[in-house]
């Protein structure tokens, strides 16, 4: 059996790499794309990666919506959905903007988390790729009682995590050999942040975080520290993690700081963690592609569960080397 998906905002970078797992899907068709900005032009002008002719346009978002699809995964920046959702005709909406994820009515969808929430859901609330990183990574040690708060988290992300801009700050000139911390404090992911490792870890605890912008164009890496709850080392910490994520397709526990080159283009996640007894802390980390794990990727995994396909059809732990 196979099904149909809808992209709306799909010419944008998280959209346009929805299409691009979903061109590759076996078991999910490429539906209507909707971007209003550029409807009516044809695909390949925006998407040239995707090696498309150009006999295929982009729709309007609300000529998509109406497109009978079995999942709708919605690109759109936040608060865009709001004025075009009524107009869905797919019976599942996979929404990756941050206007969800606290709601009540939809699942917040972090599948190694919730997965038997997101199977079968008809709402589900694609996580943020921050709070994908930190908790992937805290998530395991909170739960085993080996860290309290409060968290101080530091974040890297490549450029595309800022959605496709035309913003100097963003420009090759503007970025290339530089770095900075942007957004404020406290950050919108940070009651995210709170709410996972409370929902899923058990701990309540304030969360102090940083996110920083690196000249490169895909990736996310954290750097969490936590309180050490209880007396540990670092092979404790790894056996945790190990037993936590030994049966998870997309989540790789390693004996050595993680970096975003080996997870660029996958739907992969890899964390570390060792102590800093001196300190009285756990460090941990995490490196995801903020396009995949952190975004389209995540999205796809989160459809499949909805539609029952295995989480893993279209997807990979293979990142892009060099």
């Amino acid at each position: 059996m196979s099904y149909r998906a809808t992209v709306l905002g799909a010419s944008g970078y998280a959209g346009g790499e929805v299409v691009r797992l979903l061109a590759a899907h076996p078991l999910i068709d490429v539906g209507a794309l909707g971007a209003d900005s550029r409807a009516g032009s044809a695909v390949a002008e925006a998407l040239p990666n995707l090696g498309w002719s150009d006999d295929r346009s982009f729709a309007t978002l609300g000529d998509a919506a109406r497109d009978a699809a079995d999942v709708c995964f919605s690109c759109l920046p936040s608060g865009a959905l709001t004025s075009v959702v009524e107009q869905i005709a797919a019976p599942s909406i996979v929404d990756l903007s941050g206007d969800h994820r606290s709601d009540p009515h939809w699942v917040y969808g972090l599948p190694e988390y919730a997965r038997d929430k997101i199977a079968g859901s008809r709402r589900i609330a694609n996580p943020g790729c921050y709070p994908t990183a930190v908790l992937l990574a805290l998530v395991p040690l909170a739960s085993a009682g080996l860290i309290k708060g409060p968290l101080i988290v530091d974040g890297l992300s490549g450029t595309s995590g800022a959605g496709r801009t035309g913003q100097d700050d963003l420009s090759f000139s503007g970025l290339h050999g530089s770095t900075h911390a942007y957004g404020d404090i406290p950050h919108r992911h940070v009651a995210e942040m709170q709410r996972g490792i409370e929902a899923f870890g058990g701990v309540t605890a304030a969360v102090s975080f940083t996110p920083h912008l690196v000249p490169m164009s895909r990736g996310v890496l954290v750097t969490a520290r936590a309180v050490l709850g209880s007396q540990v080392n670092d092979g404790d910490l790894l056996e945790v993690l190990g037993a936590e994520y030994a049966h998870e397709s997309f989540v790789t526990v390693t004996d050595r700081w993680p970096d975003t080159k080996s997870v660029a283009g996958s739907n992969r996640a890899v964390v570390h963690a060792r102590v800093d007894r001196e300190a009285g802390v756990v460090v941990a980390s995490c490196a995801i592609d903020n396009l995949g794990k952190g975004a389209a990727g995540q999205a796809i995994q989160n459809a499949n569960l909805a539609l029952g396909i295995d989480e893993t059809c279209g997807l990979s732990i293979a990142g892009v080397w060099p």
